[in-house]
């Protein structure tokens, strides 16, 4: 009993130092543990050493306080708390008549945006801070042409944290010249006809 008691106890101080620790069955059926590997042992790890009185319980606090701090700490980046985050209007390679210069925006976003995240858009590679809370937003000062447009979601310090696909469209004005038929080419004048008297 006295070996036993000696052996765990140094199996115990060994856990605690992190040397590594053995145990095998031999063939009476007996369980070994050792602080020495011999054939056919399997490495194990073994709890720390148990304590006891004042010392003990703070240990114990310290460790429960500090796997508490891991398990708030957030694991994964932000980007990794929605689902979905796509352009849903324009449409890829929509045609968009008469808008303007202000173009309306909607988004799809799962969940909904988070409290301290904001919209924004690149259009042609250029960012517009329009610092949107909602998803449709106004992007103002679009001019005639094909364009790129990628939707972000930027953090409260500006920085980006998911950004969509890109999504190209084409804006149109309607000719002031020909309103009905823009792009049709102008006709030549009807010459008028002599009447032929009767």
């Amino acid at each position: 009993m006295r070996k036993w008691l000696i052996l765990l106890s140094a199996l115990s101080v060994t856990s605690v130092s992190g040397a590594p620790a053995w145990t095998w069955v031999d063939a009476n059926g007996t369980v070994h543990y050792s602080d020495t590997p011999v054939p056919g042992a399997k490495q194990i790890e073994l709890s720390g050493a148990q304590g006891f009185g004042q010392a003990s319980r703070a240990q114990q606090q310290s460790s429960a306080a500090t796997q508490a701090a891991a398990s708030a700490t957030p694991q994964t980046p932000a980007s990794a708390a929605y689902r979905t985050f796509n352009i849903l209007s324009p449409g890829q390679q929509e045609t968009l008549w008469n808008i303007g210069t202000n173009l309306n925006v909607q988004v799809a976003l799962e969940p909904r945006l988070q409290p301290t995240h904001r919209l924004d858009v690149f259009i042609d590679g250029q960012r517009r801070n329009l610092n949107a809370t909602g998803l449709t937003m106004l992007v103002p000062n679009i001019t005639r042409g094909i364009h790129t447009m990628q939707a972000v979601i930027v953090d409260q310090g500006g920085t980006e944290v998911l950004r969509s696909l890109a999504t190209t469209f084409m804006v149109q004005q309607t000719s002031i010249q020909n309103p009905n038929a823009p792009l049709a080419k102008p006709q030549p004048p009807v010459k008028p006809q002599p009447k032929v008297g009767n």
